[in-house]
């Protein structure tokens, strides 16, 4: 093999290289940012949950009930209204 055959080859396997590891560079950059928007979109996520939570509990709250039923006119249910398994 020639000189001039060998360094063209070395050159072509040089750029190729150089390529691929700015393809790799690239790759590694986007898959950076998707993690980052999946662990943002999962703060947010668990934000929701909490907050629903909490407004779960307050809307739940026996005095709550206690107030809105007298408010509707309604009663505690007699024993004979209430089934047992």
């Amino acid at each position: 093999m020639s000189h001039r055959a060998m360094y063209t080859t070395l050159f072509s396997l040089i750029v190729i290289l150089a390529s691929a590891q700015v393809w790799l560079s690239h790759l590694r950059i986007e898959t950076a940012k998707q993690a980052q928007l999946l662990h943002m979109n999962i703060t947010a996520q668990q934000e929701k949950i909490q907050t629903l939570g909490l407004e779960y509990a307050s809307l739940t709250r026996p005095n709550r009930l206690r107030k809105l039923s007298h408010q509707l006119g309604m009663q505690p249910p007699r024993p004979m209204q209430v089934l047992r398994p």
